[in-house]
């Protein structure tokens, strides 16, 4: 029992320092496909519309997110409280880890709000549960139009397809069973002497506290969870599309579906730092090759690209003073009572 905490304290930041060098590696891999000219002369040349449009695209995103949350902290917290949760979460993530943006966003509900850990948590998943259905059913529909396209992407996307389904499958039977389906399940595992294997005792984790959930609660607010999750998706995709406009690139709007659920797919695996830097690119870079995009010409676009986004990303946090000044007085009084 204390081993466990002492050895992921010593392994954590070693792994961490490899994702770091991973993501330095893989942009400098994304940079040696542009040349710096190209590079410049992509950057010099955004289109300034689409650059805007981008940026309102993003702060919707941020209120979505911040709406999802909502929907099941309600009677809880308060949206501006929510927001500014959801702002420090997605601040700490895309700047530095994604595991310090949850730790961020767990500690926050915890200690300013007292929501229990547990409940920050499960919340949590129903909204990763809510968008991977949503990336689910874009990856299905978008991989029917490309289907002639991605070629050795096929059987990938079946096994991705498939393994989603079977992620949606586990939730909506733990949701509908609870704690029998959890036990029946565990014991299925502890036979096959996979159990200890770190992501399978993880995901059984998550499924015990989603058991843990009152049914009628979780069924109630699910629905309209789900909605968010699928207007959070469609905003994503088309920022997608016109942050690719800023740099002067008119693509398949099935090929951005497909290949934006892709990515979002790519975010899911631990091995992202800085918001996906390097391995976001890397990967794009090898989708798009499957819809004849050359490496000289998408390279300059996905750097334009991160750019954007790191510039996208500062908006919110203009929201972070506003709330404070506006909530420090409201706090003093209630203390002055």
């Amino acid at each position: 029992m204390t081993s466990t905490p002492s050895r992921k304290g010593s392994t954590s930041p070693l792994w961490n320092l490899v994702k770091i060098i991973l993501a330095l590696g893989l942009v400098i891999y994304v940079l040696s496909r542009a040349e710096f000219s190209s590079l410049v002369s992509t950057l010099q040349n955004a289109f300034l519309f689409w650059l805007l449009v981008s940026c309102l695209l993003y702060v919707l995103l941020t209120l979505l997110k911040a709406l999802q949350y909502s929907v099941l902290l309600r009677g809880r917290l308060t949206y501006p409280q929510v927001l500014n949760v959801t702002i420090w979460q997605n601040a700490v993530s895309n700047f530095f880890l994604a595991g310090a943006g949850i730790a961020a966003y767990i500690t926050m509900t915890r200690l300013e709000h007292e929501v229990k850990v547990s409940r920050s948590v499960t919340i949590f998943i129903l909204t990763k549960v809510g968008d991977l259905i949503a990336l689910w059913v874009a990856l299905l529909l978008a991989s029917i139009f490309v289907w002639s396209d991605i070629g050795l992407l096929q059987t990938p996307a079946l096994l991705l397809l498939a393994g989603i389904g079977c992620v949606i499958l586990l939730f909506f039977l733990t949701i509908l069973f609870r704690q029998r389906f959890v036990s029946v399940l565990r014991k299925i595992l502890e036979r096959l002497k996979i159990l200890r294997i770190k992501l399978i005792e993880n995901g059984m984790g998550y499924l015990q506290s989603l058991a843990g959930m009152e049914q009628d609660k979780v069924l109630s607010t699910f629905g309209m969870l789900i909605v968010y999750s699928f207007i959070y998706l469609a905003v994503t995709i088309v920022c997608t599309y016109t942050n690719l406009m800023i740099f002067h690139l008119q693509l398949d709007v099935f090929a951005v579906i497909f290949v934006t659920s892709l990515i979002q797919l790519v975010s899911y695996f631990p091995v992202s730092v800085f918001g996906g830097l390097g391995v976001t690119e890397t990967s794009a870079l090898y989708f798009w090759s499957f819809f004849e995009m050359p490496e000289q010409t998408m390279a300059p676009v996905l750097i334009g690209m991160r750019v954007v986004f790191y510039l996208l990303n500062l908006i919110p946090l203009i929201y972070l003073p506003a709330y404070s000044a506006w909530s420090k007085p409201k706090e003093q009084a209630q203390n002055g009572q």
